[in-house]
């Protein structure tokens, strides 16, 4: 489970980076471009816990983009919102500024979960008639696991350190035991 994490991550990283390429490569020519990102902010989402997702608006463009608002949808069947909006809206984002918006929800249930690409929309000027839209990248079907799965991965493991401490100990012990009884027929003889 945990290489699919790292692979995932990695799969994210190098999206964000050739997004950011493409956007030092991209001639805006005195106009907005925005580039978001959307990322979870926890390693393993557990049923019935807090998931934290975090929107990232990036604009690296040469004038400041106005009216941005960013829109999102999570299924009501599958995530409950606990705090923030899933939506945001801002009247302008500087040249060369960024934005972020979190919103936390909690999956109702275990199993893949689905995330869609989050949505913003944005004026190069405020007269502009014209509505520019970008979009996020998207999670993939998110694995959430049980709450079994938590407890499982919170327990002390007392096991596997009683296992542990046992095995140090015999190792420490074996050789001395050995050794005394050497030591002994030395002094006899």
């Amino acid at each position: 489970m945990g290489h699919e994490w790292d692979v995932a991550r990695m799969r994210a990283r190098l999206l964000l980076l050739a997004v950011c390429a493409m956007g030092c490569a991209v001639r805006s020519e005195g106009k907005a471009h925005l580039l978001i990102q959307k990322a979870m902010l926890t390693n393993r989402p557990f049923a019935g816990k807090d998931l934290p997702i975090r929107y990232r608006i990036f604009n690296v463009g040469d004038a400041a983009a106005h009216d941005v608002t960013l829109e999102d949808e999570w299924s009501a069947e599958e995530f409950q919102p606990v705090s923030g909006l899933q939506s945001g809206t801002w009247s302008h984002i500087a040249p060369g500024a960024n934005m972020s918006h979190i919103v936390v929800l909690r999956p109702y249930s275990y199993g893949y979960k689905t995330s869609t690409a989050a949505k913003v929309t944005y004026k190069h000027s405020e007269s502009d008639d014209q509505v520019q839209v970008s979009f996020s990248n998207d999670l993939g079907p998110l694995p959430v696991l049980s709450s079994k799965d938590d407890d499982k991965l919170a327990a002390p493991h007392m096991t596997e350190w009683l296992t542990f401490i046992g095995m140090a100990v015999a190792s420490a012990l074996l050789p001395l035991l050995m050794f005394r009884p050497a030591q002994s027929h030395a002094k006899k003889a």
